[in-house]
């Protein structure tokens, strides 16, 4: 893939830029590689996120929990969301904002002193830019934003990965946009073209710390999937507001660390051979033929959920590149013919033999116990969150006025301890009694 520099500006600026940019264009995209030690999130761990509003949201940190609770349930790691909104590392703020935006250097050290993290995630960018076009001074503040960052997390002793910005989609608020000259460009009516500096900074991101450091970009994994989804629904998009992800969007960041990262997902299935009643994977017990019904159990754990949230439309949101998550039934040797798959004395659905040789993906059962657990982990870790990163927040302090404080930090970790206990006992195996019919 070839890269392509912009350089937006009047004649000066554009001659500032090609002396910054110079050879750029023969530098590749690229993700850093995993760490050489592995999966960087460890059991006792204290991972702290920082960003703006895109981090505050909380999805993908809470995908991240739940992969984290449903791949390693005996685990204990304490992830930290403090995400601000508004927040840029930059220090800048556009004329039209209500209120000076915050910036990250100036709770940055109280952060780290408070949480004590062994590993950051940092993403900024979307707003350092303050929708303006590209400038030389204000993507100079963006790159000794990001080198102080750097400096602070190292001097704490603690490892960073950085993201590069999601895209901003210029399409859902096109009679907003304002064309290069323009003179009152920022949030509310920002640069036609601001997707093309998001797109620089993350560039440089890559250029600059993808030797040295773990560097994710979202910027290209998520705009990739924005146009594959685009050749069949132009309207499609991860930002309805062109900034903010969705769940969708949320969802894709969680992946991106995690498959970026070399993390790995549960593989549970269950196999079995119906002719020799004889099971060929997972833990199955006492797999048996009783008339024109074949009867088993299963023992296995909630697999990682869908989220009912996601557009249903987009084909490529399940885990890729080896990051599978199977939760399967895969069974041969049965008669030809339909057959009612049940749970204890639930139908789940029916299905043909030939599916069954083919494998099931059970996470399209919702009625399954598995399933429905694991969404209750989904619903769970969501509500944990959101009590803990308020309660963060206000802990650390910070600069954005409008933002409602959270409880005292003790009184919050009291009140997550009982969902922690929930999320335990629902992240824990189950035995399934499984039953197969075969249809007249």
């Amino acid at each position: 893939m070839s890269e392509r520099i912009f350089l937006l500006g009047g004649r000066g600026s554009r001659r500032a830029l090609l002396s910054n940019f110079a050879g750029a264009a023969a530098l590749p995209f690229a993700v850093a590689a995993p760490p050489k030690s592995g999966f960087p999130i460890r059991d006792g761990q204290r991972v702290m996120f920082l960003g703006d509003s895109i981090t505050n949201a909380g999805g993908y940190v809470q995908y991240l929990d739940l992969y984290l609770r449903l791949r390693h349930p005996s685990w204990n790691v304490e992830l930290i969301n403090l995400g601000l909104s508004s927040e840029t590392v930059t220090g800048l703020t556009e004329s039209d904002h209500p209120f000076p935006r915050p910036n990250l250097h100036e709770r940055l050290d109280r952060a780290l002193a408070k949480a004590k993290p062994n590993l950051v995630f940092a993403c900024y960018g979307m707003n350092d830019g303050i929708y303006h076009p590209l400038d030389e001074s204000r993507f100079s503040k963006y790159r000794e934003g990001i080198a102080r960052l750097v400096e602070r997390v190292r001097a704490a002793a603690a490892q960073l990965i950085l993201m590069t910005p999601p895209p901003f989609d210029a399409g859902p608020i096109a009679d907003r946009l304002l064309p290069f000259g323009a003179a009152n460009f920022g949030y509310k009516t920002p640069f036609v073209g601001y997707d093309d500096v998001l797109a620089e900074y993350a560039r440089w991101l890559v250029r600059q710390y993808g030797k040295s450091l773990p560097v994710i970009d979202l910027h290209t994994s998520l705009k990739a999937h924005s146009s594959l989804q685009r050749t069949g629904n132009p309207k499609y998009t991860l930002a309805p507001d062109s900034v903010h992800p969705n769940a969708t969007g949320q969802w894709l960041i969680a992946r991106e660390l995690l498959v970026s990262l070399g993390a790995t997902t549960q593989q549970d299935w269950a196999g079995l051979d119906a002719r020799a009643l004889t099971a060929k994977g997972g833990v199955v017990t006492e797999f048996r033929k009783v008339q024109s019904a074949y009867e088993f159990k299963w023992t296995t754990r909630p697999p990682l959920p869908r989220d009912s949230a996601w557009d249903q439309s987009a084909p490529d949101l399940d885990p890729r590149n080896g990051f599978n998550n199977q939760h399967r039934l895969v069974i041969s040797g049965l008669p030809h013919g339909r057959y009612t798959l049940w749970e204890g004395d639930r139908v789940l659905g029916s299905m043909l033999s030939a599916q069954l040789v083919g494998g099931l993906d059970l996470r399209n059962y919702p009625e399954l116990i598995t399933n429905r657990r694991a969404q209750e982990v989904l619903k769970l870790v969501r509500q944990r969150e959101r009590l803990l990163s308020a309660a963060w927040l206000t802990a650390v302090g910070h600069q954005r006025p409008q933002t409602p404080a959270g409880l005292p930090l003790d009184e919050a970790r009291a009140k997550a301890d009982p969902l922690d206990d929930q999320l335990r006992k629902l992240c824990e195996p189950v035995t399934l009694a499984m039953k197969l019919v075969q249809m007249g």
